[in-house]
């Protein structure tokens, strides 16, 4: 059954193809699949020379070596909303009723690479919200605080160690954030996260499976650092970070070493 807000969207690959009609000849290659296909495939990956077109019915997504568009369809009405993204963080969102917009949207921040401020004042792409430049130390603040209530009510049994860790000057730089029952840290600042720094969980008792407050297991994925109060947890994170290891970096772990590299 056609929807009436896209009554040109007829069949699972009828948005990519309109897209690719309206695109017309570009200079770079687009290697055109779904995205069940670029799952599938890990060879199936956006580099240097040509731009990865995934797609679904609803979902397209363009993406080369540092820039995306991530596309979506609205459910209750006509519209089509995309994300801009540089090295995976968020930089603009465009709204649009027309495909021809988005091609141009794609041409503008894919290919041309036009700054996001300059999206304000585009032509022919709809209507444009650019997000507020970020600094990596301001969100690197902005997550220690946010732990601050999230862990101290207990439940995670973490808040012990989170009020050493912010103290120690070593990890205070680095992104933290909570898996399961871990308390992890990051070099980078969006996720997907480095996996390369010690996380640390509460000590359970072998009898009872109890917590033993104030008292932390390290480990480095699965290997086992050691434990101790929580001073002394920090000290092993410490102790097992990697060599050189900086402040976080404003990127995700598929960037991280790109833009942490000395130039």
């Amino acid at each position: 059954m056609t929807d009436p807000h896209y009554p040109e969207l007829t069949t699972t690959d009828s948005l990519a193809s309109l897209l690719c009609q309206k695109l017309g000849e570009i200079d770079t290659k687009l290697r055109v699949v779904t995205y069940r296909e670029s799952i599938q495939n890990p060879s199936v990956a956006p580099d240097d020379q040509s731009v990865l077109f995934q797609y679904s019915h609803w979902n397209v997504t363009f993406q080369n070596s540092e820039r995306s568009i991530y596309l979506t369809c609205a459910t209750d009405r006509r519209l089509f909303t995309c994300h801009c993204s540089e090295y995976e963080i968020p930089q603009a969102q465009v709204k649009t009723t027309h495909l021809e917009e988005v091609a141009h949207l794609f041409r503008l921040w894919v290919l041309e690479q036009i700054d996001s401020a300059d999206l304000a004042i585009a032509r022919v792409i709809g209507s444009v919200q650019v997000f507020p430049p970020l600094a990596a130390h301001k969100v690197v603040n902005a997550q220690w605080d946010k732990y601050h209530d999230h862990l101290a009510d207990g439940h995670l049994d973490l808040f012990d160690f989170y009020q050493v860790a912010k103290v120690t000057p070593e990890l205070r730089q680095l992104f933290p954030f909570t898996s399961m029952w871990f308390f992890c840290f990051s070099r980078c600042t969006h996720y997907p996260f480095t996996r390369d720094c010690p996380h640390v969980r509460p000590k359970q008792s072998f009898i009872n499976h109890e917590v033993i407050p104030g008292y932390y297991e390290v480990f480095l994925r699965e290997r086992y650092l050691g434990e101790g109060p929580a001073e002394r947890a920090a000290q092993i994170v410490v102790q097992y970070l990697p060599r050189n290891c900086g402040p976080a970096q404003l990127c995700t772990e598929t960037f991280f070493n790109d833009l942490s590299e000395p130039h």
